[in-house]
């Protein structure tokens, strides 16, 4: 999966782990739509503690929208949601954050408004609202394509047809989803980069635990405890430094067992210059589109998969899944909550042990 399950951390506590996230043109040229799945799999037994994963929000518990406007890798403005209540009905309030605010783990930031999981809210000079349970937009035979690496990596073969069986890891479950409205003129209206992260409450310290960027980048390249640490508590500006070596090895290994270049570990390097600074790039003046023309955001029905993995390993790797056919047309945009499935049998990609 994209950023499902991306550390020992994540497994333990669901509400913490971000599983993907979008950008794309509201129907309005001024505003710009963001998007954040968090707890994969919600309401199903966890397949790594064996408990539900949860279907509410962490409370006193920071999930933020990062936006970069200068091109440092680091934000430059912040919206944050932070719930309050342990069941539902559960509340949020949106606070804004922008300048060295946006950069100081103390700061409180200034109030936007407020609303109520489940319910589409619309805060006035800003947009609509909505946070609840959803429909996993995600779409990727994911245990398929782990499967594939593994076998590639271990015995230098590979059969580029088993990538994809068709069968979408996700397209039964649920996630939470926080979706918003943003205006431009409280962002950027010039190029900018886009992530998101969740931030524990440690008495007025908003302490980082998990962090999302271009999708799959956790899942394929930092499948690890070291690694997952590193990257969740850290910002961008950093990614190339820390894990530039870890996606050449891979790159380079897969390549050569493949055969897709000539050069290798030169491609590898160039594959660990488009994934950093691990941020989703966003011109508000085009379309928003994730296909091999280039990244402009991400929109829920882009064929993240097909793109990605032929970008990583130089070779047509083809995901089979077709975008969800619950997905809304309108505001707010991600599936309906799905009735979850009555038979334990719901598969995740096997992950390496904590």
């Amino acid at each position: 999966m994209s950023h499902h399950f991306d550390s020992p951390e994540s497994r333990q506590d669901s509400r913490i782990n971000i599983c993907d996230i979008y950008l794309f043109n509201a129907d309005k040229p001024e505003a710009i739509v963001a998007v954040m799945t968090i707890s994969p799999l919600a309401g199903l037994l966890s397949p790594f503690t064996g408990q539900p994963q949860w279907n509410t929000f962490r409370p006193d518990t920071a999930y933020e929208f990062r936006f970069d406007t200068n091109g440092d890798a680091k934000s430059d403005v912040v919206f944050r949601f932070i719930f309050q209540g342990d069941a539902t009905p559960q509340t949020w309030t949106l606070t804004y954050l922008s300048g060295e605010e946006a950069r100081d783990h103390f700061a409180t930031g200034r109030e936007l408004g407020y609303g109520t999981v489940n319910e589409i809210t619309t805060v006035t000079h800003l947009g609509q609202i909505w946070t609840g349970l959803a429909g996993d937009p995600f779409f990727l035979d994911a245990v398929a394509a782990r499967v594939f690496l593994d076998k590639v990596i271990q015995n230098q073969a590979w059969d580029v047809e088993s990538f994809s069986t068709g069968a979408s890891t996700t397209g039964a479950t649920n996630v939470l989803a926080i979706v918003a409205e943003l205006p431009l003129d409280l962002i950027s209206t010039t190029p900018f980069g886009y992530y998101a992260t969740v931030s524990a409450n440690d008495h007025g310290h908003w302490t980082q635990v998990n962090r999302c960027g271009k999708p799959n980048f956790a899942a394929t390249f930092n499948d690890n405890p070291e690694g997952s640490l590193l990257y969740n508590t850290t910002d961008p500006d950093t990614d190339l430094d820390n894990f530039a070596q870890p996606v050449i090895h891979l790159v380079t290994q897969i390549c050569s067992a493949m055969g897709s270049t000539d050069q290798p570990t030169i491609y590898g390097q160039r594959v660990a210059n488009w994934l950093f600074p691990d941020l989703l790039p966003f011109d508000p003046q085009l379309p928003a589109s994730f296909d091999f023309v280039g990244i402009n955001g991400r929109r829920l029905q882009d064929d993240f998969g097909t793109v990605v993995y032929t970008l990583f390993f130089n070779t047509l790797l083809q995901n089979k899944v077709p975008p969800p056919a619950d997905l809304r047309t309108e505001f707010p945009y991600v599936p309906i909550a799905r009735p979850l499935p009555t038979t334990p049998a719901v598969n995740v990609p096997s992950r390496q042990e904590d």
